[in-house]
């Protein structure tokens, strides 16, 4: 309640000086001490608090996960460039898929926050396996120079990355072997209907 006078006085004493710097200061030093808004009323717009990025606002945060992603798809292309000659070429393959999976997953480290990404790892095996297969494939392509432990890597990381996508499909291999079943039913109705021109 003295606080509330003491505004109301302050008011009052405002309105009856000139308007002048002594006025505007005060309203200044006042505006200054007053909290700031996210900091008293969180909510969508406040960053979510994380305990290995404290500092980085909502902004940083979507401006470190667009970089990550962009960094993710021009490793993605650029082992697209490769895929012709996967024989000749395995490790740089493997090398430049890991790294666009990294980033990938840094990316999402960096927006949700690493630890809770990370605090799904005790839920998720397969992650946890997918984050070993790739860490063995960039200290066999990086360190070891071994194309047959790249490629080992490279293909455990496409197994695990496999059998998730069938985890999630309803039904689970049940649903796939029908939902592949249907596609080549209608992939072999659309082409023997058809008749090729000669």
């Amino acid at each position: 309640m003295a606080d509330l006078n003491r505004q109301l006085q302050e008011y009052l004493s405002q309105s009856k000086e000139p308007k002048g710097g002594a006025a505007r200061g005060r309203h200044r030093a006042r505006r200054a001490r007053a909290p700031a808004p996210a900091a008293v009323f969180p909510g969508p717009g406040a960053p979510e608090p994380d305990a290995c990025l404290p500092g980085l606002t909502r902004g940083q945060r979507l401006v470190g996960a667009a970089l990550f992603a962009a960094l993710s798809a021009l490793c993605f292309a650029l082992s697209a460039l490769y895929a012709p000659l996967l024989l000749l070429y395995a490790r740089k393959f493997a090398l430049l898929w890991s790294l666009g999976s990294l980033f990938a997953i840094a990316s999402a480290a960096v927006l949700r926050g690493p630890a809770k990404l990370f605090a799904g790892l005790r839920s998720s095996p397969a992650f946890a396996v997918y984050l070993c297969a790739l860490g063995g494939t960039l200290y066999a392509a990086l360190h070891l120079h071994s194309t047959a432990l790249t490629a080992l890597g490279a293909a455990l990381q496409v197994a695990v990355i496999a059998v998730s996508v069938v985890s999630l499909v309803p039904g689970g291999s049940a649903g796939m072997r029908f939902m592949s079943g249907a596609a080549a039913a209608a992939i072999k109705r659309t082409v023997s209907g058809k008749s090729l021109p000669i």
